[in-house]
């Protein structure tokens, strides 16, 4: 029997579910989310979960509530670690207690993670506190969207002096508006409407109550009524948005830096490494060549299963930069040499220079760049591991960085980029190659992680001045 986990993903951001929920997502057997929940969460799932999409819309109820139930109880009775993944909080009207009442009459074992309700966290986003000493001391959430037969006391809610918020109201803003005012609330009263709270995509419409309208608002929308409704309490100084493409270990590491600095970071084209099953013997060759830290580190599994000692490594050693040269340092190999400028084309006019007859074996992406044959002579190579794409999403943000011509490639075979998007290119050929699919950009000053940044802070301070 397996156990199933009821996860609150939050408001939509993917910064914002807790830890413990992201560490489920990542380990789970099977997740079964909702339409509110993230691609950037959903995409925190392990290759071999079984993602099962179980979302609702009005009017479109593709999978009842009771079919859900089945799901979880099906799952679990065969073993599995369910995660039952909803927006917001699973008792905001998620439902989640009808879903455990299913599964305690099933005798499934189940805990529930709480997660950040929109009802809070998208006003506070937007500036809007929901309770404030002196005007507001309590705040009342309402669902705009109830079942049959259910009826919402709009006379109670018009004559509260807290703060009103309505979740699932993109549609029936106008209806609410119209109660209010019918049983007394004054139709000056502070009103907002944010639409995708959280997200690169979200719109802040400040208004008043008579003045709520259905119109050009898409879900999911929060309403807030009431005197809070006026604040108006963001940063003058915004955080700067970053979409960032490429492999784990790229992602990871610009993440990183990228976080330090306070940026909002999402990863729309996420692209993963996959070892090939490939036979090598490095014995007869003077130099080992090494184009990409992934390559560094299948090559050093490889060894590990081979139960090869790092020592019996007589061979020189070229990589391609700064990165890979510090992903061979963590084992304690260091380069012998490394070109100035960080490219493929580059590595390979160094080594014809200083080892043009010496052989060389050559680790590299079945998929990756050309450019280092045209200089280097007397090599073999070795096709180490393949890329493909694990998840892409739209870029929305002020910025999006491009960790090569594959990530370049891969995400216009499917979207445009905005016009008011910046965007960085990590070295020369991945620079090229969005200027051959129509695109400006600018190019790091050397190919590594933290040129990046420097190229981020760059554009800041020019947006700023």
């Amino acid at each position: 029997m397996g156990k199933v986990y009821i996860v609150g993903a939050g408001p939509g951001d993917s910064e914002l579910i807790s830890v413990r929920g992201k560490r489920l997502v990542e380990n789970c057997d099977v997740l079964i989310y909702d339409r509110l929940v993230s691609e950037d969460i959903t995409a925190l799932a392990g290759k071999d979960c079984e993602k099962i999409y179980v979302g609702k819309e009005n009017g479109k109820h593709s999978v009842t509530q009771e079919d859900i139930n089945n799901i979880l109880v099906d799952k679990a009775k065969h073993g599995n670690t369910v995660v039952r993944l909803k927006g917001g909080d699973p008792f905001v009207f998620g439902r989640g207690g009808e879903e455990i009442l299913a599964l305690i009459k099933n005798n499934i074992d189940f805990e529930t993670i709480p997660g950040i309700t929109s009802a809070i966290a998208v006003p506070e986003l937007a500036g809007i506190p929901v309770t404030q000493r002196g005007v507001s001391q309590d705040v009342h959430i309402v669902t705009g969207h109830t079942a049959e037969g259910e009826i919402t006391d709009y006379k109670a809610l018009a004559n509260t002096k807290g703060t009103l918020v309505f979740l699932m109201s993109a549609n029936t803003i106008a209806h609410i508006a119209e109660r209010l005012t019918e049983y007394g609330m004054s139709p000056e009263t502070p009103a907002a409407v944010i639409e995708k709270g959280t997200t690169a995509d979200e719109k802040i419409i400040r208004t008043v109550l008579g003045n709520l309208k259905n119109e050009d608002i898409a879900p999911p929308a929060v309403i807030v009524v009431g005197k809070t409704a006026e604040y108006d309490l963001i940063s003058p100084v915004g955080r700067i948005s970053v979409a960032i493409t490429g492999t784990e270990d790229f992602r990871e590491r610009l993440k990183s830096l990228l976080y330090k600095k306070d940026y909002r970071v999402r990863e729309v084209c996420c692209l993963e490494t996959v070892p090939l099953d490939t036979e090598f013997e490095i014995r007869e060759y003077d130099w080992l060549v090494f184009t990409g830290r992934n390559g560094v580190r299948i090559f050093m599994d490889k060894l590990r299963r081979d139960n090869t000692d790092i020592r019996r490594l007589k061979n020189k050693i070229a990589v391609i930069g700064r990165g890979t040269y510090d992903a061979l340092a963590e084992y304690g190999i260091y380069a012998d040499y490394m070109p100035d400028i960080y490219t493929s084309e580059e590595l390979g006019k160094g080594l014809c220079n200083i080892a043009e007859n010496e052989s060389k074996l050559i680790f590299r992406a079945e998929n990756g760049s050309e450019e280092i044959y045209k200089h280097i002579k007397n090599y073999k190579e070795v096709k180490l591991y393949t890329t493909r794409i694990r998840h892409i999403s739209q870029c929305q943000e002020d910025i999006i960085v491009f960790g090569s011509s594959m990530g370049v490639n891969t995400y216009l075979d499917k979207y445009d980029i905005n016009e008011n998007t910046k965007i960085i290119a990590i070295g020369e050929a991945t620079h090229k190659t969005l200027k051959d699919r129509g695109y400006e950009a600018h190019c790091c000053r050397k190919a590594a992680v933290e040129s990046i940044v420097e190229a981020i802070e760059e554009n800041e301070k020019i947006q700023t001045t």
